[in-house]
């Protein structure tokens, strides 16, 4: 039934009743399917003395988005990961998947950049450096943009209700104590919502807020409760 359900896009319907194979992209039943499939791949890959376990393969999943890691990748391991899925009348999209050497490409998962980077001090070392990325970053700085856009005349405290989730949501998920450095993209992020509503409260249709002409951004931070995107917000 979820397969054969048409499904609406820019007021388009495609999909229905001839639908075989495959959930729409972003529906809702695709992470359910993917972990109900995908868990075997977890088992075969982590099962002692397994052909993958011998190799020192080790797999990171998350829904249907997964990374095998390993010292060296065999071609007899990637053969024997196609014709898993295969047996699952599953297909590995070849044009998102490559093999790299992690310390000498950097490489993108779940909205993370993974680099190994000198050391910022110049000292003769290099650390993993876990950011968000660069799509993460622009797609932060269009769902503010866009929320500001159908906010029109809100009050102060009506427009951070509305932002407030959205920043609240993408530092706490690029937050990981100890692991990631979401330092920079945070100040980046910072200095965009300063800019941005400055411009939001000084377009000719705003011209008779009392936030006009002043410091937007620092005003919503200390009198309505605006979340700063440096803060790191704990336990939430």
């Amino acid at each position: 039934m979820w397969l054969k359900s048409p499904k609406v896009e820019n007021g388009k319907i495609s999909g229905g009743k001839k639908t075989k194979v495959g959930t729409p992209q972003g529906g809702v039943i695709s992470p359910l399917l993917a972990n109900i499939y995908l868990n075997l791949v977890d088992k075969i890959v982590n099962k002692a003395g397994g052909a993958f376990k011998r190799a020192g393969i080790k797999i990171i999943r998350y829904a249907d988005d997964f990374v095998l890691m390993g010292k060296r990748m065999p071609k007899e391991i990637l053969q024997r990961l196609k014709a898993i899925l295969e047996n699952m009348e599953l297909e590995l999209n070849e044009a998102k998947s490559r093999e790299i050497n992690a310390k000498q490409d950097p490489t993108d998962f779940l909205g993370f950049t993974l680099r190994y980077d000198k050391d910022i001090h110049g000292r003769d070392r290099k650390y993993w450096n876990i950011i968000p990325s660069k799509k993460a970053e622009k797609k932060v700085r269009e769902n503010i943009s866009e929320r500001l856009h159908k906010c029109g005349h809100y009050l102060p405290e009506q427009l951070v209700k509305e932002l407030n989730p959205k920043i609240r949501g993408w530092i706490n998920y690029y937050t990981i104590p100890k692991v990631s450095y979401p330092a920079m993209s945070q100040r980046k992020l910072r200095h965009y919502l300063r800019t941005k509503l400055w411009q939001y409260y000084n377009r000719k249709s705003q011209r008779k807020s009392r936030l006009y002409s002043q410091d937007a951004f620092g005003k919503l931070v200390s009198k309505y409760g605006l979340t700063l995107p440096t803060r790191i917000i704990a336990g939430v």
